[in-house]
């Protein structure tokens, strides 16, 4: 099968034929219909220990087709239409127990990372990491579900818990996760003030329904941020660039009682600079506020994201397409910031 392959850290992937994978008694072989490509595998790829082995598969926002079950699947069928879960959790533990998979007390890694992902015509991966989709849902939206919107709504939901009536600033809003985090920000009845450092992206998030927006490259974020709310700050911050600046003005643009939601991160060895940030501790005190790290989702909380998209109240925004062979094109302009929402591969 053609599959793009990794053969370093932090290397580009070429393209190369390879055996189709092979399936345990609990795994599930789906062929790859579309494969979302975001941020999240720029920066891994190039972050030490985060891929196990080398040569490795990337992609973890996948959508296909199951064409091949383990003898011990039950709860999927050939020819089923899934979408995957990107944690490697052992599914025992209190954590996942209790619906906390991402705290996995086993945690083996990341899809794409830890085992070989969707940059391929067909992957392996336990069964219990997918869950159905409709058929009538495109596989390139699908395909960007497990990621770029079940996420902000784990952040919503769970960590901001955005309510009707709330301010809520988004910080990196043109990119993959943020522009869905939008909508989802809305649809928890928050208004939304959207920030981005690129006018185009802005316009775009403006016309998806941000009720304000923010050119970071002209106004001091925490300083606009207040002057939207009247001097009062947001009930909630969702930071999807987490560099030590944005950080900074997302704690000083909180109200009373405010939460500050991290669902980034810029790692030194691949940003070249230190993310590390400053909390006052009076201010975290007196102002009651709240520091929350997301760490993705729950299995239940994909399946609530694929039947949100499925019911039309969130839209996939996925502006490119490349075909398997121009993956690492995808990288190059994502890296560049010249992508609006999200990239997807059609194999």
């Amino acid at each position: 099968m053609r599959a793009m392959i990794l053969k370093e850290q932090g290397g580009p992937v070429t393209l190369a034929e390879v055996n189709e994978p092979s399936v345990g008694p609990c795994d599930a072989k789906i062929r790859v219909r579309a494969a979302g490509v975001g941020l999240t595998i720029v920066i891994m790829k190039g972050t030490p220990g985060l891929v196990t082995s080398f040569p490795r598969i990337l992609g973890h926002e996948v959508a296909g087709e199951v064409v091949e079950l383990g003898s011990e699947v039950r709860h999927l069928e050939i020819g089923d239409h899934v979408a995957c879960h990107f944690y490697l959790t052992c599914g025992v533990c209190g954590f996942c127990r209790s619906g906390q998979e991402t705290l996995c007390e086993n945690w083996r890694g990341y899809v794409g990372m830890a085992c070989d992902g969707g940059y391929a015509e067909y992957m392996s991966v336990p069964a219990v990491n997918l869950c159905r989709i409709p058929k009538d849902m495109s596989f390139a939206e699908a395909s960007i579900i497990s990621d770029a919107i079940a996420t902000p709504l784990h952040a919503c939901r769970v960590e901001a818990k955005v309510g009707p009536g709330d301010d809520v600033l988004i910080v990196g809003a043109g990119g993959g996760v943020g522009i869905h985090a939008v909508q989802m920000a809305q649809l928890c009845g928050g208004r939304v003030i959207a920030a981005d450092i690129s006018a185009e992206k802005l316009e775009y998030v403006k016309a998806m329904g941000a009720d304000e927006i923010i050119d970071c490259t002209a106004r001091d974020l925490a300083a606009e941020t207040r002057r939207l709310t009247d001097g009062r700050g947001v009930n909630a911050v969702l930071d999807f660039v987490a560099s030590a600046q944005t950080l900074e003005a997302g704690f000083n643009s909180l109200a009373v009682a405010g939460k500050l939601v991290v669902l980034g991160f810029q790692p030194a060895s691949v940003f070249k600079r230190e993310s590390t940030f400053r909390v006052d501790p009076v201010a975290v005190m007196t102002k009651g506020l709240e520091i929350h790290g997301s760490r993705y989702v729950s299995m239940a909380e994909l399946q609530d994201a694929i039947k949100i998209v499925h019911q039309k109240k969130i839209k996939p925004v996925v502006t490119r397409t490349f075909p398997l062979e121009e993956a690492e094109t995808a990288h190059r302009l994502i890296q560049e910031n010249k992508i609006i929402g999200r990239a997807a591969l059609i194999i």
